[in-house]
């Protein structure tokens, strides 16, 4: 796996917050439920003849005690394993990590299916990029076809891929780029337009679940990036469809679903 260069100021401020999340998390037995965690996520490597040969990184003690130093067993980590705690503990990365802790607040409400995908894209962000990348772009799509499912829309087909879908939620919407839009609107709609087809190209062509291109995409980097913009993506839409159940009389007071 890639290493992802981050600054070290940033690098401090998230082992910080995983140290406190840590030790609040347990309200009993602090030093030993916190020690068992961290050593989940130890791992060891021997030789045929079972010789020590290195470890992922090093569980220090404090000085004549087995309690754990957790600063110093920390900072011997590599950013991709602390991102991974730091994500297992719904801890938003600094400058990376923008508009996901809003977006999994409003699935998790109420489009269960959509949550659980969009959850499983945000864990793999750091361990497994490219099946984050097709989470993604699953999440994104269901989030649409569960909003196309209200009777006061038409309906998508259930077959659309994503950018299928775009048009159809935009047309839906008066979002989609036409002539007859004010300029500024027409663009937002032809920026969703091309943001979908890219997210569309790059789970089609670039990720594991297909691959047809000699680049299968591995850098956290990107899977960052791309869950970000259906996060923003998934926000407007979300929004604007809430906005538009409460200021159109046809709809009904709550989404119905």
């Amino acid at each position: 796996m890639k290493e992802v260069l981050i600054s070290p100021s940033t690098m401090i401020d998230i082992i910080n917050r995983i140290e406190k999340k840590l030790w609040d998390r347990f309200d009993t037995n602090k030093y030993q439920n916190v020690k068992r965690y961290i050593s989940r996520l130890h791992n060891e490597h021997f030789d045929y003849r079972g010789n020590f040969i290195e470890s992922n990184f090093e569980i220090i003690t404090q000085t004549n005690s087995d309690k754990i130093d957790l600063p110093a067993t920390l900072d011997t980590m590599n950013d991709d394993l602390l991102f991974q705690i730091a994500l297992d503990l719904n801890l938003e990365i600094p400058n990376l990590i923008y508009s996901i802790a809003e977006i999994k607040g409003v699935l998790a409400e109420k489009y269960e299916d959509a949550s659980s995908t969009f959850e499983k894209a945000y864990n793999n962000i750091y361990s497994d990029p490219s099946t984050s990348i097709i989470m993604a772009n699953s999440a994104l799509e269901l989030i649409i076809k569960k909003i196309c499912s209200d009777q006061k829309l038409n309906r998508c087909k259930k077959t659309d891929t994503l950018y299928k879908l775009t048009q159809h939620i935009l047309k839906e919407f008066n979002f989609f780029p036409d002539k007859k839009l004010n300029e500024y609107i027409r663009n937002i709609g032809s920026g969703l337009l091309k943001t979908s087809q890219a997210i569309e190209n790059i789970r089609s062509n670039h990720t594991e679940a297909h691959g047809t291109e000699d680049e299968i995409i591995d850098d956290p980097v990107y899977a960052m990036f791309v869950v970000n913009s259906i996060s923003t993506i998934g926000l407007f839409l979300l929004k604007y469809y809430e906005t538009m159940d409460k200021e159109n009389s046809d709809f009904d007071d709550e989404i119905p679903f």
